[in-house]
């Protein structure tokens, strides 16, 4: 009996751990499904309206974008406003390096865009190329050099313009340009920057007459959209010298890629049977919806992990910036800490993450909330480490070894 007695108390104490430990585990393994950021202002250039934007962030943390501040008129009070700059940020000293345009540093109408980043710091985007009183701006697409300070235009494929949005670790650089005369049409293509040599990729790539590369990985594999010969657009992804049509969530409406990660897998948005847009991932064999938060959803950028980040609407139509991780889509804002969420009017868009999880975009910032007064400026956020709730796993345990031990001394006696 005395043996039995025993046998049964041990089975109660591990029961009890078990219970304890599934609950401390259920919440370490929350913790962990809702992830937690911490917000970092990137500043603006100097003067009043000034705004910043970030488009793109490197696997080592180098941060792209544009931004554009006002100067002071010598001998007056009066700013002039200065030309849109593509732009470096410096996320941990604030400095924001300018590259200027391709059309010099003034003139009406000047403007650059800073749209990818790879890791030696070779920024791809389009700036305009002469400045124009009439606004009738025209874009080439350039590459910065990060060593040399210097902003190369790369050209066109014949047409009068070109826009670079994407640049791999190899100095491939994907936009797209016009061939005509007119700047009637719309190819992609991809840039060498060893080389110099541009190389379109076709405007019937899905069998209708204009596309447009947005992104490119490391092996060469370009993201973009093109239309059908029914004039409709679809995602595609392009890979040793063939397009894949990567379809639409409705099955037949419009659908545009944005990003690809280094296993192929594409992010951008889609037309649904319900006539919105949905952020989508196709991982290759299919194309799948990763919903929304009550509106529509736009993926921009995927990571190796699956994370993709974005823009869109809620419910009532206010603009959100969204981290789709582990099967599950979040409000950037709400994953802030409330003294962080107090410095933001709203976020208006996620553009780019990175393996660790860092984000960059663009949100606006309370200059004087009381008068309902805030400043479009470029932002990043970097995950927090491990939650709190995984240290206590060791403590709990420990605590519970030792309670069990005094029970079992209490019963035997």
């Amino acid at each position: 009996m005395a043996r039995e007695k025993i046998t049964l108390i041990r089975r109660s104490i591990m029961n009890t751990k078990i219970s304890l430990l599934a609950v401390l585990a259920a919440a370490s393994f929350n913790s962990y499904a809702v992830p937690a950021y911490r917000l970092s202002d990137l500043g603006v250039l100097p003067g009043d309206r000034a705004f910043s934007q970030a488009y793109s962030i490197s696997e080592n943390g180098l941060i792209s974008g544009r931004a554009r501040g006002r100067m002071q008129i010598p001998g007056t009070t009066d700013q002039l406003r200065g030309p849109t700059n593509a732009v470096r940020f410096y996320s941990e000293s604030g400095y924001i390096q300018t590259m200027g345009t391709l059309g010099g540093t003034s003139g009406h109408g000047l403007a650059s865009y800073g749209r990818a980043i790879n890791n030696s710091g070779l920024v791809a985007g389009y700036s305009t190329i002469t400045p124009d009183p009439n606004h009738a701006r025209q874009y080439h697409a350039f590459v910065n050099d990060y060593g040399k300070g210097t902003m190369k235009d790369i050209g066109t494929l014949g047409g009068p313009e070109s826009r670079a949005y994407g640049i791999n670790n190899h100095g491939k650089v994907v936009g797209w340009s016009n061939t005509k005369a007119d700047g009637s049409d719309h190819v992609a293509f991809v840039y060498d920057s060893e080389t110099g040599a541009m190389t379109g990729l076709g405007g019937n790539l899905l069998g209708g007459s204009r596309s447009f590369a947005f992104d490119i990985n490391d092996l060469g594999q370009v993201a973009g959209t093109a239309t059908l010969a029914d004039g409709s657009a679809h995602a595609f992804a392009y890979s040793n010298g063939t397009a894949t049509d990567l379809g639409s969530l409705d099955n037949s409406g419009y659908s545009e890629a944005r990003a690809i990660n280094e296993n192929g897998w594409v992010t951008g948005w889609s037309l649904t049977e319900s006539k919105d847009y949905h952020a989508f991932i196709h991982n290759g064999t299919e194309m799948v919806d990763l919903g929304s938060l009550g509106g529509d959803t736009k993926g921009l950028d995927i990571n190796n992990k699956a994370q993709v980040v974005g823009s869109g609407t809620d419910a009532e139509g206010k603009s959100i910036a969204f981290l789709y991780s582990d099967g599950q889509m979040f409000n950037l804002i709400d994953l802030l800490s409330p003294s962080d969420r107090a410095m933001l009017k709203e976020i208006r868009e996620a553009a780019s993450i990175n393996d660790d999880g860092t984000i960059v975009g663009r949100a606006s910032f309370w200059t004087d909330e009381a008068n309902g007064k805030s400043q479009t400026r470029a932002f990043m956020v970097s995950a927090v480490p491990v939650p709190g709730a995984i240290f206590l796993m060791g403590p709990a345990i420990g605590f519970l070894g030792f309670m069990g031990k005094r029970r079992a001394r209490q019963q035997a006696a």
